[in-house]
């Protein structure tokens, strides 16, 4: 007798209900989703700024909680303290600066340390000011590129050199190479999964390029309802408890959205780009910074950045739930049953990490304040 899988049933969705799902949908994002994002920036301080790097010819944008010593008075950022503890914090991909508002806020980081969050070539004000300006002559980033302007950002704001990191996903593997390119100023890094290439799951960059997976190049709201299946531990995971991530109403609502934020195929298009760097470092399979103190997080059952890969690359070693890895300088920990983005339960992976992220990020190895 042969073992048959249970698949979970989803109804189909009829034309009037995406109209009412969309209607319901959108309502609560505008307003709900909207006040919760204002409430996120109010609490976490952070300002939307503007910098133009000369050497990239390129405006980055950013967002930036400036340090307050004592509650008297602001450091100048003009002048470059050497010793001011700073944050940097990168997000992933198709986010924009203010979407770790909320994660940064929770971390209830001290008024003295200087926090950053630099947008991502690619993303958000980048699309809205120059792809959508004049999309004949755009040019997609690179690796190259996006490191580039990450090291002129921290000259020109005047960073100093005692810094620490953290970076998800596409924000994991700049700050992986960031670290790499400026140790001199990059001290300690958080990496959570990070989206190394050789990293990368290999099934779903399959997908990608063979135009079998719409990986945040939605088509339809059934291809939103499979990334939040694959974010979480993954669509063919019948067993876990939290079946569908997000409520069935928001798929319309996010789907419809996507087509906003960005032009049709722009993300597919910089992720075949990413995707198809042979330059070194970017296309190393084993880690070229091993010097470097770094805590490595990496989910369990992620299905965008391969967890298998990811032990293999910082050459990591596990034997009874502990690891080992080659650098005496990283630590590697497990997220158990946990996806890219949520737990098998539901939960939000930021959440789930908080706690340690915040004890690392505070331990400043120069901090003399």
């Amino acid at each position: 007798m042969t073992s048959m899988k249970t698949e979970r049933y989803t109804p189909a969705c009829t034309r009037a209900q995406r109209e009412v799902e969309a209607l319901v949908g959108g309502v609560v994002l505008k307003t709900i989703g909207k006040a919760a994002q204002n409430i996120a920036l109010t609490k976490s301080r952070l300002v939307a700024k503007e910098v133009y790097l000369p050497q990239c010819g390129y405006t980055m944008y950013y967002h930036e909680r400036e340090a307050v010593v004592d509650g008297k008075g602001k450091f100048d950022q003009d002048k470059r303290n050497l010793n001011q503890p700073t944050i940097l914090f990168f997000h992933g991909i198709t986010q924009r600066s203010e979407d770790l508002a909320g994660f940064i806020a929770s971390l209830d980081i001290p008024p003295h340390v200087r926090i950053l969050c630099p947008e991502q070539m690619g993303h958000g004000r980048d699309i809205d000011n120059r792809l959508r300006a004049d999309p004949d002559n755009y040019t997609l980033p690179t690796h190259h590129l996006m490191l580039e302007s990450n090291c002129e950002f921290l000259d020109v704001v005047n960073c100093s050199s005692n810094i620490n990191s953290f970076g998800i996903s596409l924000g994991g593997a700049a700050c992986y190479y960031l670290q790499h390119h400026r140790p001199d100023i990059i001290k300690r890094t958080v990496l959570v999964s990070p989206a190394i290439l050789c990293c990368v799951d290999k099934g779903l960059v399959n997908g990608i390029r063979e135009g079998t997976n719409n990986f945040c190049c939605f088509e339809s709201r059934h291809d939103v309802k499979l990334l939040m299946r694959d974010l979480s531990t993954g669509r063919d995971d019948y067993t876990r408890e939290k079946w569908d991530p997000v409520p069935q109403f928001f798929l319309e609502s996010v789907y419809r959205q996507s087509k906003k934020g960005a032009p049709a195929g722009h993300f597919r298009a910089l992720l075949l780009n990413l995707l198809a760097n042979t330059d070194s470092p970017f296309s190393a399979m084993k880690d070229v910074d091993a010097d470097s103190h770094r805590l490595v997080m990496w989910p369990e059952k992620d299905r965008i950045i391969n967890y298998e890969e990811g032990k293999r690359f910082f050459e990591v070693s596990s034997s009874g739930g502990d690891f080992a890895c080659k650098s005496s300088n990283t630590e590697f920990e497990l997220i158990t049953d946990c996806g890219h983005i949520f737990h098998s339960d539901g939960r939000g992976i930021l959440d789930i990490i908080k706690p340690r992220v915040r004890d690392y990020l505070l331990d400043f190895i120069q901090d003399d304040m």
